[in-house]
């Protein structure tokens, strides 16, 4: 561990560039053949695909901390005594606000409600388990557990969501064709989801299951809360009615914690 007068850093700047550069390896290696169509049974790419971030999070601390220091990190990574209204929020309290408040956008902008194709809401803990699961919530280990505070002991708490909402955008490019969206709307979406996202895992103090739950959430809700119609004319697609809200929802945390989302400067609980 390298030491300094003022910071104690966990890990090494190669070791932070390792795992990023394995997170995109693991999971472009099903990603780009998938996307191509030459990989058989692809049913499983796009699952295996996202736990890329997490496997490469294991792999570069095995490698830097040895069995133990492993052990000791997905323990703290999946800390269950935590209070239970984390668990509440990121399975639902926030999913719904996240619905609910694009829904209510949707149709302030004259977007007509249509729930013909909506799953029904008994449907959504096992829609949720299956998203978090399968479909997104396993990347957060790899992005909340591991970079997030790899990030936060050289970078502003800021300037660390920047970087990592970039990344994690550049991440999913295989897959812009297949979400039928562009990298900049992409991007639109990923920078504030990513406040969101660090501010909540900062909240749960070092436990990834309550951001699992609420990434897990946000991609499963708009199956219960259809926006079909494209409005303002063609411009107001899903993109930009999920974006909006995202961006609302992220300066509000910015303002609320003056910038820092939670995170406290003396704070060393995050560390392996």
């Amino acid at each position: 561990m390298e030491q300094n007068q003022s910071k104690n850093y966990v890990y090494r700047p190669i070791q932070i560039i390792l795992y990023f550069v394995l997170t995109f390896l693991i999971t472009w290696s099903f990603l780009i053949p998938w996307v191509r169509g030459s990989q058989s049974g692809d049913s499983l790419a796009l699952p295996c695909a996202g736990y890329g971030p997490f496997l490469a999070a294991v792999i570069v601390v095995w490698i830097s901390k040895g069995r133990t220091g492993l052990r000791h990190w997905l323990g703290k990574a999946f800390r269950l005594r935590i209070p239970v209204i984390l668990y509440l929020a990121g399975a639902f309290v926030l999913p719904l606000l996240v619905g609910g408040l694009e829904y209510g956008l949707y149709r302030v902008l004259g977007g007509e409600p249509d729930f013909s194709t909506a799953n029904p809401w008994n449907l959504y803990v096992a829609n949720l388990a299956v998203v978090f699961l399968l479909y997104g919530g396993f990347e957060e280990p790899g992005w909340r557990g591991f970079a997030l505070p790899a990030l936060l002991e050289r970078f502003h708490p800021l300037l660390a969501t920047l970087v990592l909402g970039v990344i994690h955008a550049a991440w999913h490019l295989p897959l812009m064709s297949h979400y039928g969206t562009t990298f900049g709307w992409f991007l639109f979406n990923a920078i504030p989801l990513t406040v969101i996202f660090n501010w909540f895992y900062l909240k749960s103090r070092g436990s990834v299951i309550p951001v699992m739950l609420l990434h897990a959430g946000t991609n499963a809700i708009g199956n219960f809360v259809p926006t079909p119609m494209v409005v303002l004319g063609g411009f107001g697609t899903e993109m930009f009615l999920r974006g909006s809200v995202y961006w609302v929802m992220a300066i509000v945390i910015v303002i609320l914690t003056k910038g820092r989302l939670g995170c406290e400067t003396t704070d060393t609980s995050l560390a392996v």
